[in-house]
């Protein structure tokens, strides 16, 4: 029971890990505009960006939340996609942060089940 929200934790990070460096390796790197914001719960912040596929078809993406929006309304941006789904798409600066915060999430979440699961042994 313990172990649960540990392994969600891992397995959400692990693919957005894996989709950032995928769109890394293969994606296809194009400028967009940031066109813009929304605000999900929480007072944060988040952008809108469009950005046009190789096919020629308008195409947006939208970036995390943060506390203070990233880019403002007009910026031009770096936008990763991938050219077998133009609706596969992140933000070029997230994908690169994104490595690093998910391999710390990755950490801790192991950390988080192999606790309770090593207690669990060592109480029978």
């Amino acid at each position: 029971m313990f172990a649960m929200p540990p392994l969600v934790v891992i397995f959400a990070n692990l693919y957005a890990l894996r989709k950032g460096r995928r769109l890394e390796r293969s994606g296809r790197r194009v400028e967009g505009e940031c066109v813009n914001h929304y605000w999900p719960a929480g007072g944060y912040v988040g952008v809108i960006c469009e950005y046009s596929a190789g096919d020629g078809a308008r195409a947006s993406v939208k970036s995390s939340k943060y506390t203070v929006a990233p880019v403002e309304v007009g910026d031009v941006v770096e936008i990763l996609y991938d050219p077998q789904n133009s609706r596969r798409a992140m933000l070029s600066f997230e994908a690169a942060n994104r490595v690093g915060y998910d391999t710390l999430i990755f950490s801790i979440g192991v950390t988080l089940f192999l606790a309770p699961t090593i207690g669990f042994f060592f109480t029978l």
